[in-house]
């Protein structure tokens, strides 16, 4: 992955210092003074700026490709929200051991009939239980949702795209609340880097765990927690007679809805039955008129009437 660059002030002199946001420890280049990007809960935390200048435009947008005119529907309430992220990196390393699977194999081989033949048979034998011992030192990166919230998706790719760069801030609670609310994660940082120990472990030794019986020693060195916040727009607005919820990624432009969104069909306006008939009639008694004079000219007409009123009853059908 691309390293991204970030700016943050020195705590110490003030200056202005950039620093790729895998540097662990930051040294200001103008005072020598090494520290760590940490915001109040021990978690080294970004946030990206918000890109999106008028959401409620993107909302207009949507709607009016899905049907609706701007009569049609109402913004009842917005709120703006920083929505965290987690992501965590590290290397598995340590070693596994145990005896591979038994399966049983079907093989061909000669064998000699009472008659003297030779014929070939169909036999069965048992292969694995061989014993395995492997050392692993493995690169894992892991990006999970940090809070329940309606509406939002984020994956991976979303986090780590190199052409977000330009906009990751420090966490900074200060400014950022300047602009929207800010949603804590669900999981405490203490518990959630327990988990991440015990995914990085479990996904490193999917691929032996059919080995009978089975051991490891594997840890985890160098993990990183890392807490990425995306600035969310949700609009409440009332669409007919139901309330629905549209959200805006405000860095990327994605908007994502709580259910589907379809306009509904008015029905054609069908003629009365008693009008249809009525046409019918007429277009009958006028057919007949013009049969009678004989001309050729008159027939055609005639033909062209009856056509004419079969085609509209097929469509009014």
């Amino acid at each position: 992955m691309k390293l991204r660059i970030v700016s943050i002030l020195c705590p110490k002199c003030g200056a202005a210092v950039n620093f790729h946001e895998e540097d662990r420890v930051i040294k200001c280049q103008h005072c020598n003074t090494n520290f760590i990007p940490v915001h109040r809960k021990g978690i080294e935390a970004y946030y990206f700026k918000p890109q999106i200048k008028r959401p409620e435009v993107k909302i207009d947008s949507f709607l009016r490709n899905k049907g609706f005119s701007k009569k049609e529907y109402k913004i009842l309430d917005t709120d703006r929200f920083f929505v965290p992220k987690w992501r965590a990196t590290g290397h598995v390393t340590g070693w596994v051991a145990g005896l591979s699977p038994l399966k049983t194999v079907k093989y061909s081989d000669n064998a000699t009939a009472p008659n003297g033949r030779t014929v070939t048979v169909t036999r069965t034998r048992q292969e694995g239980g061989l014993p395995l011992k492997k050392l692993l030192k493995i690169e894992k990166q892991v990006s999970r949702d940090a809070i329940r919230f309606p509406d939002i998706r984020l994956n991976v790719e979303e986090v780590t795209k190199p052409e977000y760069s330009p906009f990751l801030r420090l966490f900074d609670e200060q400014e950022m609340s300047k602009w929207g609310k800010i949603l804590t994660p669900d999981t405490p940082p203490s518990i959630k880097k327990r988990n991440v120990k015990n995914a990085f472990i479990k996904s490193s030794i999917a691929l032996y765990i059919d080995y009978n019986p089975f051991v490891h020693r594997l840890k985890v060195i160098g993990e990183r927690i890392f807490l990425y916040y995306f600035p969310v727009t949700l609009f409440k607005i009332k669409l007919g007679n139901e309330i629905i919820s549209l959200t805006v990624n405000e860095l990327s432009g994605k908007l994502t809805s709580n259910k589907l969104v379809k306009a509904v069909e008015e029905p054609k306006k069908k003629f009365p039955l008693l009008l249809r008939t009525f046409i019918v009639l007429l277009a009958s008694l006028f057919s007949t008129s013009l049969v009678k004079i004989g001309t050729s000219i008159a027939n055609q007409i005639a033909i062209m009437v009856v056509i004419i009123a079969i085609i509209f009853i097929w469509i009014e059908k």
